[in-house]
């Protein structure tokens, strides 16, 4: 199957892509999902759940559950506060995963076989990740990708891993500059989103 990119009308791009019955109907399969894994394990387990729906049929299916390894690993809900010197410009923005500030030193990466000029707690930046990348991202202190969204393998991993990232950010590879320090900000601020280094 070759993909293709079509226009969409902006009154289609401004409709949800479930109906309230297929949101039900996850959220019964995923109330089922859960009791089922409490049951075999004798204590609640909340669960991370992918479904799809065919473009075609219309049909809806769970096509992965496993126990959820972010929010619940997290003993006691914490506050945490932070406060930047002056007035910080942002270098690159995108979409913030996580909600934490971290500051480090750069390094822009363009294949994981280049995972010895990583230290431990350096700013990984690069185009994309996928599995590949996983090493080096444990390592990392932050992660910025030109590329992907909210569900992109960047973005999964690093809230497996507690460590803020910011992805889609579109030109961070050739915008920021390898072994400077950057502030990476995922924090909500009171007036808005922090999305940027």
């Amino acid at each position: 199957m070759k993909l293709r990119s079509e226009s969409v009308s902006d009154p289609d791009r401004a409709r949800f892509s479930l109906s309230d019955d297929d949101v039900l109907t996850l959220a019964r399969w995923a109330a089922k999902v859960e009791d089922h894994y409490s049951k075999r394990r004798g204590a609640d387990v909340p669960m991370d759940i992918e479904w799809a729906k065919d473009g075609v049929s219309g049909e809806l299916y769970i096509v992965q559950a496993r126990p959820e390894t972010v929010h619940s690993r997290r003993a006691h809900p914490k506050l945490h506060l932070y406060k930047m010197k002056g007035v910080p410009t942002a270098i690159v923005q995108g979409l913030a995963i996580g909600d934490g500030v971290v500051h480090g030193r750069v390094r822009v990466l363009r294949d994981p076989r280049q995972a010895d000029q990583m230290r431990a707690g350096d700013i990984l930046v690069t185009e994309i990740t996928d599995p590949d990348w996983e090493p080096i991202m444990k390592t990392a202190g932050g992660i910025v990708t030109n590329r992907g969204g909210r569900t992109s393998h960047a973005a999964i991993v690093a809230r497996e891993l507690g460590v803020p990232a910011i992805v889609g950010a579109v030109d961070a590879t050739t915008t920021l500059v390898d072994g400077s320090e950057v502030t990476l900000s995922c924090a909500v601020r009171a007036d808005r989103q922090c999305q940027g280094l």
